[in-house]
């Protein structure tokens, strides 16, 4: 029986994620150039994309492009680190701020729907900032949280630093779960490397979770790109 085509699109991605050419971090085409190079439609690539995502070997990134995530199978290594950027810059010894900030109020994203469990066409705040360590940039991050979780618009005085945990728990009522994040090294992302002011060719490390309530309720998707030198990974090795 013939393969339905979705299915034998993953297996040639999945060759080509193999191959020598591409490395781990590295950007795959546009839809629109992958679609057209292997001579299937956007809706085909998708569904080939959605399930090699599964498998954990890409990383789709919304309005950043799809990047290798693995090129084999790896082995699941959990760390624990704050979830508070603001926590996690203090506990380091660090001044936290943030210097630009910038809310904007849209429609969710059709990927982000069922991640948040929101309705199409329900409101959504971004908030994009770039947060610093003793004044130095060290995250971009990106955070989506549906209207009605938002009692009060986010805002600060002057250059003050703001912390969105802080914010959702002393304005909107929200307590937030321990909550767990995808980390991928991602590299060749010029727009982002500019905010963290560090070499576009650097590898950057990205963050993407969903936070919930306690009740397991979504009210905060997160994305945040950190520049490498800010974290230090000490491991516990048993036996």
């Amino acid at each position: 029986m013939r393969k339905p085509l979705h299915i034998t699109a993953s297996d040639r991605l999945r060759r080509m994620i193999a191959s020598d050419p591409f490395r781990e971090g590295d950007r795959l085409p546009t839809e629109p150039a992958l679609a057209g190079e292997m001579g299937i439609s956007r809706a085909t690539l998708r569904e080939a994309l959605k399930q090699i995502e599964s498998e954990g070997l890409i990383q789709r990134v919304h309005g950043v492009g799809t990047f290798i995530r693995a090129k084999r199978p790896a082995m699941n290594v959990s760390l624990s680190i704050p979830r508070s950027i603001t926590t996690l810059i203090d506990s380091i010894g660090l001044l936290p701020g943030t210097s630009y900030m910038q809310v904007t109020t849209e429609t969710v994203f059709p990927d982000d729907m069922d991640r948040l469990k929101v309705r199409p066409g329900s409101g959504v705040y971004r908030i994009e900032r770039v947060r610093t360590a003793n004044g130095q940039p060290v995250a971009y991050t990106i955070d989506i949280v549906p209207a009605w979780v938002m009692k009060r618009y986010p805002s600060r005085e002057g250059n003050e630093n703001f912390s969105l945990f802080i914010h959702l728990k002393t304005h909107c009522g929200v307590t937030l779960a321990t909550s767990a994040s995808s980390l991928t090294p991602l590299h060749g992302i010029r727009s982002v490397a500019e905010k963290l002011e560090i070499d576009p060719s650097s590898h950057i490390l990205f963050f993407e979770g969903i936070d919930r309530t306690p009740d397991g309720l979504p009210v905060l998707q997160s994305r945040e790109y950190f520049a490498p030198w800010i974290f230090r990974f000490s491991v516990q090795r048993n036996g």
